[in-house]
């Protein structure tokens, strides 16, 4: 009841993200874990129409509501929680990079992991090891004004 009531004291544009949110979440998890990542790159990483409502939404609050989300879906990794951010940057008109890594350790074994970087700051995904991990691929998204 808890979480309920504070939904539902949200303002209407933080209810309205944070639903997007989660259904966009839930839909790149099941996309990652269903089809080739080129095929969910090309659909989550294409150009799209700027949304005058998220692009009045500030960043800080754009990645509260992906990490609200990811909490209530099962198996919302660190790359379906970038992907999911960068989308709606781009729909805010906002530039966003993913970064993945890789690391290998006796360890551990074998990692990977994902974070966005926007205006040259991490701003999702930094989970204090970033050095461990060895830049494989960037995928960029521009900003548009």
């Amino acid at each position: 009841m808890k979480r309920i009531r504070q939904f539902v004291e949200l303002p209407l544009p933080e209810r309205k993200l944070l639903l997007l949110s989660v259904l966009l979440v839930a839909a790149v998890r099941m996309a990652l874990w269903t089809l080739p990542f080129r095929w969910v790159r090309l659909v989550v990483g294409g150009r799209r129409a700027v949304s005058p409502e998220l692009a009045a939404i500030r960043v800080g609050r754009l990645i509260w509501a992906i990490r609200a989300a990811a909490r209530r879906i099962p198996g919302a990794s660190c790359l379906t929680q970038a992907l999911a951010l960068q989308y709606l940057m781009s729909r805010a008109g906002r530039g966003a990079e993913i970064h993945i890594g890789v690391a290998k350790d006796d360890a551990r074994g074998f990692e990977a992991h994902a974070w966005v970087e926007h205006g040259g700051a991490i701003i999702l995904g930094d989970n204090g090891e970033l050095g461990r991990y060895a830049p494989m691929l960037a995928l960029y998204q521009e900003e548009l004004n």
